[in-house]
């Protein structure tokens, strides 16, 4: 046994408490040298550490033969280890085209929701080492990242472990030459095709030639960083309690709260409705409307909505706003409402313009973010936007609205009223009426 390597493994599962209360351990297997090293520690000291020991291996069949051979060759090294081993394996590349998603992120989904699947009530085991975590830390920088994204990877979320965390790669290959450990070489980590290879290539190597050790010392900034992120996450996690509620994620006030907290709290509620997590991008994006307002496109064809101080992500039912049509009939007639000093019904006078103040011609369309208009019997101008808001028409229905409007401007909004330059009164000769359905 490597002494280095296995003192690490020994020292990630002691100070991060990865076995504690747990008897089985099912190691990810990709037949790899990181997961075959993997294998190996964990089944020398199997007795001395008393748990159940398996492996479980997921064909990805981006490779065609090559995969399969893969699998076959971890198949038949589990038989000769004695090993329990459960397999599994998707069409990652039609899967990804399908769902419209990277081919690296549906092929970590895919693998994942296997390896939760045969955990057992046990923990799962993957071989990320230090090298591993280096790559993540820059690849979420050049991407753009919170506090949480320059923490590398955990030695432990959730049912998933990472023994080989304070290992390095050049610890692996050494391993695997004293021990005489065979393992497959993936040759999609051969070229530059995917971004992590990209980094491993041709940055990791520059750092390397200006700190061998760039493992341990990103390693060590990692650990100060999650550190502090632990600190902020205590305030942001009794702020989250606070503001959850049936409705949604209440917001109000939410710029009296320190940015860095208030973003963790909008976080912990995409995680929850969403069951994933959000880039800086897109939690920037939602923060924003937290102040203000309004909505923003998040991941998945969802939206985040901000209405009264109210937060929710909402699925976008494209086919739904398709099918969903106004048919709007604008008929003329001579204008009879104020003969013999009869009442006028208000919401009839909503839904009636004075035909002698239209200019050019009218057309029903929906809103444009230029339109804005001066109603009737109220001072000042005023965006549609500002009035769909007064008028609390929810954010999901305003772009599918009626609006009527002449060459001048808006005339008619639906649900609010005319515009005041075009509302009847005691001196119209001939009104439009306008009646609407939906369809």
């Amino acid at each position: 046994m490597c002494s280095g390597m296995k003192s690490k493994v020994i020292e990630a599962i002691t100070k991060y408490s990865l076995l504690n209360d747990v008897n089985r351990v099912t190691v990810a297997l990709s037949g790899g040298a990181d997961s075959m090293s993997l294998l190996n520690v964990f089944y020398e000291m199997k007795d001395e550490l008393k748990i159940d020991l398996r492996a479980a291996h997921f064909n990805h069949k981006i490779r065609g033969s090559e995969a399969d051979s893969d699998e076959q060759f971890v198949r038949e090294y589990c038989k000769s280890l004695g090993i329990e081993l459960f397999v599994s394996g998707a069409d990652v590349l039609r899967y990804a085209k399908e769902n419209h998603e990277s081919t690296e992120l549906a092929a970590r989904k895919l693998r994942y929701e296997f390896l939760e699947s045969v955990a057992d009530g046990g923990v799962v085991a993957t071989a990320h080492t230090a090298s591993d975590s280096l790559e993540t830390v820059l690849l979420n920088l050049s991407r753009g990242t919170a506090l949480k994204g320059l923490c590398g990877i955990p030695a432990k979320r959730g049912i998933f472990i990472r023994p080989l965390i304070m290992c390095t790669r050049s610890d692996i290959e050494k391993y695997c030459g004293e021990k005489e450990i065979s393992y497959v070489t993936d040759s999609t980590n051969l070229c530059d095709d995917y971004t992590r290879n990209k980094i491993r290539h041709n940055i990791i190597p520059v750092l390397k030639d200006i700190n061998p050790a760039v493992e341990n010392g990103v390693m060590r900034t990692a650990c100060s960083i999650a550190e502090d992120c632990s600190f902020i996450d205590e305030f942001a996690d009794r702020e989250y309690k606070n503001r959850i509620t049936n409705d949604g994620l209440s917001v109000k006030n939410l710029s009296d709260t320190h940015i860095s907290v208030a973003k963790r709290v909008i976080m912990r509620y995409y995680e929850l409705v969403c069951g994933d997590t959000a880039d800086n991008f897109h939690i920037n994006g939602i923060y924003g409307i937290c102040l203000t307002g309004g909505r923003v496109s998040i991941p998945n064809s969802m939206s985040a909505v901000c209405e009264n101080s109210i937060l929710k992500f909402c699925k976008l039912n494209e086919e739904k706003f398709k099918k969903t049509n106004f048919k709007v009939e604008i008929s003329k007639s001579v204008n009879d409402l104020f003969q013999n000093g009869q009442k006028v019904n208000k919401l009839f006078l909503k839904n009636t313009l004075d035909c002698d103040k239209i200019v050019g011609k009218l057309e029903v369309r929906t809103r444009l973010s230029s339109d804005s208009v001066k109603l009737k019997n109220r001072n000042g101008t005023k965006t549609l936007k500002k009035l769909y808001t007064e008028y609390k028409i929810p954010l999901c229905e305003r772009d599918n609205l009626p609006v009527i409007a002449d060459e001048k401007g808006v005339v008619w909004i639906y649900k609010i009223g005319v515009a005041k330059r075009c509302a009847v009164d005691e001196n119209t000769k001939n009104i439009f009426k306008i009646t609407t359905e939906t369809v």
